[in-house]
């Protein structure tokens, strides 16, 4: 029976360890010159498993020890910050080395100390699920790694038949409302593979402008689609007021599946980079008042400005986005 952890990092230093080691990959070559040559054929297989190395690490303090000695390969890991659990990963391996640790996440300190109780997870799934939905099983006020009762992990067992089953049903997606997972995750997940396959290395400049130009387009929106919009917004975006037509983008409210999704009523007018926003589930609308909801994460940014304002939208009733899909899309990114 897997056990679960939970990890917070609300503080600075955590957040900048999660960057370091479980957003983006360990570079290969930092984790292998920091063991011993007996650990190679283990990290390798990690490596392989986990689809490249990522890992997190404890400083060595009692109860840190005792639930670090209690992990296992295949135990789950939470990891949670401002009020929402962000990332999702398996236990692959763990390891005592505070070589590897200050090579990973930078020298200890008094402030900072290493975070040599380490252990390596599967490639970290995003997600954006609040502390309140899951409050029924998982504690939702946590300053401090923890282990999941055994009890808890007993009542999970008996209402799912698993724990993997608890993982598909509660974390990874939700009855009614489809997948809960952090769009920006998925889009960075998808870099991480093109990145290794080296989809954006370019032949010569003549097909790097290719490409720039083509992306340009099809962000764009198809191109009928985009100028019903222009005129149906009078050149300005639906959130922001910008004018310069150029950096406006058609921005379907349901991913385009066909000509059915090419009505007016099926898209806004957005500038660029709130078009991107929408897209990851970071900005939505609330068709209660018609105005803008802001995810949480951005009001610490220049973005907060959008929350509350009053969309702008057609004069023409046919032409206004449709509240069922903006309803949806809210739904699905959980704001």
């Amino acid at each position: 029976m897997p056990n679960m952890f939970i990890a917070p990092a609300d503080s600075a230093r955590d957040r900048a360890a999660l960057e370091r080691s479980l957003i983006n990959a360990i570079e290969r070559q930092t984790v292998i010159r920091h063991f011993s040559d007996a650990s190679y054929p283990e990290l390798i297989e990690i490596e392989r498993r986990g689809k490249g190395f990522y890992a997190w690490g404890l400083p060595n303090n009692p109860d840190h020890v005792e639930s670090w000695f209690h992990m296992g390969t295949g135990d789950c890991l939470l990891i949670g910050y401002k009020g929402s659990y962000r990332h999702y990963a398996k236990v692959l391996g763990r390891y005592d080395n505070a070589r590897a640790a200050e090579a990973i996440w930078g020298a200890a300190d008094d402030a900072e100390p290493s975070r040599e109780l380490l252990f390596f997870v599967s490639e970290p799934i995003p997600l954006s699920l609040a502390f309140d939905e899951l409050q029924d099983y998982l504690p939702n006020d946590f300053t401090a790694f923890t282990q999941v009762p055994g009890h808890t992990i007993d009542q999970i067992e008996a209402d799912f038949g698993s724990v993997e089953r608890f993982v598909r049903r509660r974390l990874l997606n939700t009855g009614a409302g489809g997948p809960v997972l952090d769009m920006s995750g998925i889009v960075q997940l998808s870099e991480r593979d093109q990145s290794k396959l080296k989809l954006f290395d370019t032949d010569s400049s003549k097909d790097a402008r290719s490409r720039i130009v083509d992306g340009i387009v099809r962000r764009r929106g198809f191109p009928d689609f985009r100028r019903r919009l222009l005129a149906a917004y009078e050149f300005k975006c639906a959130m922001t007021g910008c004018d310069a037509a150029e950096a406006l983008e058609a921005a379907y409210i349901i991913p385009h599946k066909g000509k059915y999704t090419q009505h007016a009523s099926n898209g806004l007018l957005l500038r660029a980079d709130v078009h991107t926003l929408f897209d990851l589930g970071k900005i939505a609308v609330d068709t209660r008042s018609m105005t803008v909801i802001v995810a949480d994460e951005l009001l610490d940014t220049s973005y907060r400005i959008l929350s509350g304002r009053p969309l702008r939208y057609p004069q023409q009733q046919e032409q206004r986005p449709a509240t069922e899909s903006l309803d949806l899309h809210r739904r699905l990114a959980g704001l």
